[in-house]
């Protein structure tokens, strides 16, 4: 079989010479046409932040952007790439970043000041002597913690007059459900391993108890502890006038002007005279319009790539599915097990893919869906580097499945940890007392109705239950320990449930680095043996045809978004508990802990 290796060694380095060949004439294609069109050139590219914003271009039917109400999320990808043509292209001058609202988070935000220094290297890199340095420019129309964390990373920051700067600090009020639903005769039981495993207080709690308190205490501390470093370091400021400037917020843009939180007070149409000057304004048109005519590079293109694996949503077993609107607890998007195997079987057999960056932004779910995923991606890591990205929250579940990288990269602000189980289920008993609705059991075995919202657990039932629980929370534990090179008998300190930011878990040993999904690319790239400049990169989907065995009960694929919908409904008008829950044991992260947005 050596001569089918030889074949495909030839093939991949003519097919690489080819590729190279073609690359540079359409590049010299493209410069030409940006010679004679260079007339509609302008002086900065404009990009406007106003919506949602994502990791990836986000894989919707393409219905969803006809849906009343319902934008697509930008994506960092796209704006990445943006940057990186921008800064190769000797006329532009710089970018300005309109921020109109968008819906960023703390995480989000970092990343995109990390951009912003990928940025300024690479236009140092391409540079010619003498030229001037291309300028970032960042105008707030709303003025937000996060928002703001972007701002200060620019080189120049501007305000509308009647901008606030709303930088006021942070708040968590998590409400509790206990007393409400006893009135309604509705009550939650649960196992847990620790106190602070919180996921399910809301439900089985009147207020907050000294652990979660705790818990949240010290993820504000470093949640804030990042936002007053960004500003302090962006706007030079001693970090004590930041904390007064924020204890004194909102301020008024004259205010945050003479604080020297801001450079300039300008409405939009006056940024060209003030990046020009009144009588030649400098010319704004939006990176869109300007993408096609920006210098073109010859890029090196190896026959290998790293294959990218976005795994988000709550952790169920079953197929992946995406809502048009968020789900109570389940949120707007689901990781079905059985989805992601098959797109990590995939990865393994594309010959394509010399690794793979797997992007995890997930609070957690199943324990037993989770841990089919540890698996496959344990199996791939075998054949393939794995790096593993962590978006705004990669927990419990999250955290389980991220466990198989060879690397784990998070941004300061990510939520990881929460390493620990909880059992739930709901008892109905008094609800149908009250509204007078008898239901008769007729049942063979001590414990059929086990996970049924009939009846609370018998003493002995909790004792079987709480068995079950800490062998799977041990299972967590010796997951993590292996995959961290971290001591088992003194997990506990770090585990039990216990939530950290993303710079706590890079102290604890749960990281490798901080940074954002660019340098766990990079990673992949030199475990990989690939040039780390600019690698191409492949995003996995489920293959068309289903690999391996399935299931003894397969789910339908394809299944319509407003089915389950409907299902979900339908279960919880009816108290149909452990159909939505099933038996399952979870590794949830609690849905009140701090997230910056």
């Amino acid at each position: 079989m050596a001569w089918i290796e030889r074949w495909r060694r030839w093939r991949g380095l003519a097919g690489s010479g080819l590729g190279r060949a073609w690359e540079q004439l359409l590049c010299g294609l493209a410069n030409t046409r940006r010679r004679l069109l260079r007339r509609r050139m302008a002086d900065y590219a404009v990009i406007t932040l106003d919506h949602a914003i994502s990791e990836h271009a986000p894989d919707v039917p393409w219905w969803y952007a006809y849906l009343p109400g319902v934008k697509l999320p930008l994506s960092l990808q796209y704006l990445r790439d943006a940057l990186e043509r921008i800064a190769g292209d000797p006329d532009i001058k710089g970018v300005v970043f309109l921020l109109k609202g968008p819906a960023l988070t703390l995480a989000q935000a970092q990343s995109l000041a990390l951009l912003f220094e990928r940025f300024r290297a690479r236009d140092r890199q391409l540079r010619a002597i003498g030229a001037s340095a291309k300028q970032l420019i960042v105008h707030l129309e709303e003025a937000g913690a996060a928002a703001y964390v972007v701002a200060c990373a620019a080189d120049r920051v501007t305000m509308t007059p009647l901008t606030t700067w709303d930088v006021v600090g942070l708040r968590v009020a998590p409400t509790y459900w206990r007393e409400t639903l006893a009135r309604a005769g509705i009550e939650f039981e649960a196992i847990k391993v620790a106190p602070w495993k919180t996921a399910m207080d809301p439900l089985i709690r009147s207020d907050m108890s000294d652990a979660e308190r705790e818990q949240t205490n010290w993820l504000l501390d470093s949640l804030c502890e990042d936002i007053v470093a960004a500003i302090a370091q962006g706007r030079k400021l001693p970090g004590e006038q930041v904390s007064a400037l924020i204890n004194r917020a909102p301020l008024t843009a004259d205010a945050a002007l003479a604080a020297g939180l801001v450079d300039h007070i300008v409405y939009e149409d006056q940024l060209a005279a003030l990046l020009g000057t009144a009588q030649q304004p400098a010319r704004l048109k939006p990176y869109a319009s300007l993408r096609s005519l920006l210098l073109r590079r010859p890029r090196r293109r190896p026959s290998r790539r790293v294959g990218v694996l976005s795994l988000q949503g709550a952790i169920v077993v079953g197929e992946s599915r995406n809502f048009p609107v968020p789900l109570p607890v389940f949120g707007q998007r689901l990781m079905g097990s059985n989805t992601v195997e098959q797109q990590i079987r995939a990865a393994r057999k594309n010959p394509r893919l010399a690794a793979v960056v797997v992007y995890v932004d997930s609070g957690g779910g199943s324990a037993l869906a989770s841990d089919l995923i540890w698996r496959e991606l344990r199996l791939l890591d075998q054949e393939k580097p794995v790096v593993v990205y962590m978006g705004d929250v990669a927990a419990s579940g999250g955290y389980y499945i991220a466990t198989p990288g060879r690397k784990i990269i998070a941004q300061r602000a990510t939520l990881t940890g929460s390493i620990g189980v909880v059992l739930v289920k709901g008892v109905t008993a008094g609800l149908r007392d009250k509204i007078g609705a008898n239901r008769e059991v007729v049942r063979r075995g001590e414990n059929a109705g086990l996970f049924t919202d009939d009846q609370p657990w018998t003493e002995t039932q909790r004792r079987t239950l709480e068995e079950s629980v800490f062998h799977i929370y041990n299972r967590f534990k010796q997951v993590v320990a292996e995959g961290r090179s971290l001591p088992y008998e003194e997990l506990d300190a770090i585990c039990n449930g216990r939530v950290w930011t993303g710079k706590q878990a890079l102290d604890h040993g749960l990281v490798d680095e901080l940074g954002d999904f660019q340098a766990a690319l990079e990673w992949a790239c030199r475990l990989a043996g690939l040039p780390t400049d600019s690698p191409p990169t492949e995003t996995i989907s489920p293959p068309r045809t289903r690999l391996l065995a399935e299931p003894a009960q397969a789910a339908v694929w394809g299944r319509r978004a407003w089915d389950a919908m409907a299902e979900l409904a339908s279960g919880l008008l009816q108290g149909d508990w452990p159909r939505l829950l099933g038996h399952d044991r979870f590794w949830l992260i609690a849905p009140g802990l701090p997230r910056l947005q």
